[in-house]
């Protein structure tokens, strides 16, 4: 009878080791920065598919567990900051240009603005003498001469409104360049953000 006791004894306490030992096992479940081996290794689990990697988003080279949906949220992010560095030397290197076609088209301008300023003062004397012209021939004469200068005043009126739209549109290009360098680092950095957050230790 003692010795049945003994054994049962036994038994219960190995089973008892046995009992304790799957917590242990269960807290170091695989999740996002649990340490692993074999770069590329993938596993299932109930949360999801893993792959041994190491994380874009840090300066450690270690090897640890990291979802899916971590990794590619963590390489996105990382493109998006190199694609940022790329494209804001793009703008800084077209402001110089961007600001050199303003002041070229401004001095175009200035420059039209003067021959229109003449041509209208020619016209306004050419139908002033047209109007107090006496003979036919004289009136022919001065016929022609507001109709050149009608024409005149029209065309540099049109290449003056092709002036300003070009400079608007060369104004919005220079406020995009000048603007877009922080906006491409707040969504960089909110890129980043999410993807940490995706990548939180134990998910």
């Amino acid at each position: 009878m003692f010795r049945k006791i003994a054994s049962l004894s036994v038994a219960l306490v190995v089973a008892g080791g046995v009992m304790i030992a799957v917590p242990a096992d269960a807290a170091t479940k695989i999740s996002n920065g649990v340490k692993c081996k074999k770069s590329g290794q993938t596993t299932k689990t109930s949360g999801g598919t893993y792959r041994c990697a190491k994380n874009p988003l840090v300066k450690s080279k270690k090897l640890t567990w990291l979802s899916m949906d971590c990794l590619a949220a963590a390489n996105d992010a990382v493109a998006a900051k190199n694609a940022s560095v790329k494209t804001n030397a793009d703008f800084v290197a077209q402001l110089p240009v961007i600001e050199l076609g303003i002041t070229t088209e401004t001095a175009n301008k200035a420059e039209i603005q003067a021959k229109l300023d003449e041509a209208d003062k020619r016209l306004v004397a050419a139908q002033a003498k047209l109007a107090a012209a006496t003979t036919e021939a004289d009136k022919k004469i001065l016929t022609t001469a507001v109709g050149s200068w009608t024409s005149a005043t029209r065309a540099y009126t049109s290449k003056i409104r092709n002036i300003d739209v070009t400079i608007k549109k060369l104004e919005a290009a220079k406020l995009a360049a000048t603007n877009k360098p922080a906006e491409l680092a707040a969504n960089v950095a909110d890129s980043r953000a999410s993807a940490k957050l995706i990548c939180t230790k134990g998910f």
